[in-house]
């Protein structure tokens, strides 16, 4: 285990990718101990991509994204601004009625607050928020 953490610093500090020098060093484990199968290395990354939520973030980021482009996303903030206006909090009171709003659309509470970023963010950016 010592000489995977030491592979994995190694590699970061020449400048590889994380993703690349955990990749490496964890294939640098299984070959350290032949005993166990090296299918692994192949079968753990595959089964991670077949969660449902991981696979329907990013349909639902492309969702808000085809929402802000028809303009969608601007009535309905329009419509909790509408709602929320005269309350102290701003994008916040615009966030939960928006929140109520979308909740009925995904069913998905990761994929709603991915589709809620991509919705809010260019308002907030225009309202003076920073990125």
């Amino acid at each position: 285990m010592t000489l995977v953490l030491i592979a994995f610093i190694i590699l970061l500090i020449i400048g590889m990718p994380v993703a690349f020098a955990i990749g490496i060093s964890g294939a640098l484990f299984f070959i350290q101990h032949p005993e166990l199968p090296f299918t692994t290395v192949v079968q753990l990354p595959i089964s991670a991509t077949q969660n449902f939520l991981m696979l329907a973030v990013p349909l639902f980021i492309f969702a808000g994204n085809l929402m802000n482009s028809s303009g969608i996303s601007e009535r309905l903030v329009k419509l909790s601004l509408l709602l929320t206006g005269h309350m102290k909090g701003g994008l916040a009171q615009v966030s939960v009625v928006l929140s109520t709003l979308m909740g009925g659309v995904s069913g998905s509470a990761t994929a709603d607050a991915a589709m809620e970023s991509r919705i809010l963010g260019p308002d907030m950016e225009k309202q003076g928020y920073p990125k």
